[in-house]
């Protein structure tokens, strides 16, 4: 039986292969709570502006996206995505403590997502700019 492949979103993408951009380097990219998003001048990990909430079995959904951070500016994650892999991890029902090194990193790095979208029966994977500080 041929194995389906997953389908695979690149969401601003910071790579220097792509067309240019007018947006500055070191563009705005992610979060993972509630806190004042703003860019990162520090140095210091960033995310990909994506706050999850877990569910009573432990999975975590995504619940809301930062306003301007590369995963709303992606349009391709949605409220209410199961998260299951960061960059080919399995994290399904992994406590957020455990996620965060995973999301976390150098500002303009990629980030890959594998969600569960409502009934699919496949991920779908969402690469994603780091570049979105809490």
């Amino acid at each position: 039986e041929p194995s389906e492949q997953p389908r695979i979103m690149f969401c601003c993408s910071s790579r220097e292969d792509d067309k240019p951009s007018d947006r500055p380097q070191g563009h705005q990219g992610v979060q993972r709570n509630a806190g004042g998003p703003s860019p990162n001048p520090n140095g210091k990990p960033v995310g990909v502006g994506i706050v999850f909430q877990p569910d009573s079995t432990g999975a975590l959904h995504v619940k809301s996206l930062a306003v301007g951070g590369p995963a709303e500016k992606c349009g391709q994650v949605a409220i209410g995505d199961v998260l299951h892999e960061i960059d080919g991890r399995h994290v399904y029902r992994k406590p957020v403590s455990q996620l965060a090194p995973l999301i976390l990193g150098q500002e303009g790095t990629i980030v890959r997502l594998g969600v569960q979208r409502g009934n699919l029966q496949r991920l779908v994977y969402v690469e994603l700019p780091r570049g979105w500080n809490m």
